[in-house]
């Protein structure tokens, strides 16, 4: 199979663009993720914390 450049620099565009984005709202990037395990891990908790 074979990947010439005109189909592989769409695609390294697009995850260039991507990455471009994550790099700028960095900071914001790394709260959300914090945030969702610190949820995710909250409700974990209450449902282990019901069980026993």
């Amino acid at each position: 199979m074979y990947i010439g450049p005109d189909t592989l620099m769409p695609v390294a565009s697009a995850l260039a663009a991507i990455a471009g984005v994550l790099l700028m709202f960095w900071r914001r990037t790394v709260g959300m993720l914090r945030l969702g395990a610190q949820l995710l891990g909250q409700r974990i908790s209450k449902l282990r914390g019901k069980q026993v």
